[in-house]
């Protein structure tokens, strides 16, 4: 056999191996770079949507957390004006603004209950706490008679006594309690509501 023939069918063959090397290594790598597009394109919209449900989700939270907060100032406001010491004559009575109280409380409550897996533990902990004072205040300051003047006091001035007692305890506790967690719940909806910077 001849030297020159082997070596140009090696190089023939060795050729054809490397195009065929070269062609199937570019067909894998277009292979990969197609697939590699679609998954980035999948992981792109995966993205979006997760993106566009977050947005939702933080836009639905800080709706449940703007009407939450209006319901909390209402309850605080009803709660203040019931509990002060001087009643103007233009302002509606204790009667009233009782009904009033527990309306707030309530429509607090029954707005705040389904939407609690808005919130992390320690915000709900707080928000339970505020409702429960508020109604721990309601509970003292019904128990007597609402109007001083009530024949009932009369007849037991060591009721009406305790009458006092309980409503100077329903000051404290708005006072010392329910004002300072209002406090830390507004900090905490700024701090969800990204606007404690």
């Amino acid at each position: 056999m001849d030297w020159e023939a082997i070596i140009k069918f090696l190089f023939v063959v060795s050729g054809i191996s490397g195009a065929f090397a070269f062609i199937g290594k570019k067909s894998v790598e277009a292979f990969l770079a197609s697939r590699v597009e679609k998954y980035k394109s999948n992981l792109e919209k995966i993205e979006t949507e997760h993106s566009i449900r977050f947005q939702q989700l933080h836009s639905e939270r800080a709706q449940v957390i703007k009407v939450l907060y209006e319901k909390l100032v209402n309850l605080d406001l009803s709660l203040h004006s019931t509990l002060k010491l001087f009643q103007s004559a233009k302002e509606p009575n204790l009667e009233e603004k009782i009904k009033s109280l527990s309306k707030k409380h309530n429509e607090l409550f029954y707005f705040y209950l389904p939407k609690k897996i808005f919130f992390e533990k320690h915000i709900c902990d707080l928000l339970d706490s505020v409702m429960e004072k508020a109604k721990k205040v309601f509970i003292g300051i019904t128990i007597y008679p609402i109007d001083t003047q009530n024949i009932e006091y009369k007849c037991d001035p060591e009721l009406l006594k305790e009458r006092y007692e309980l409503w100077e305890k329903g000051r404290n506790i708005f006072q010392n309690e329910i004002t300072q967690i209002k406090k830390e719940l507004e900090d905490k909806f700024r701090n969800l509501l990204g606007v404690d910077k």
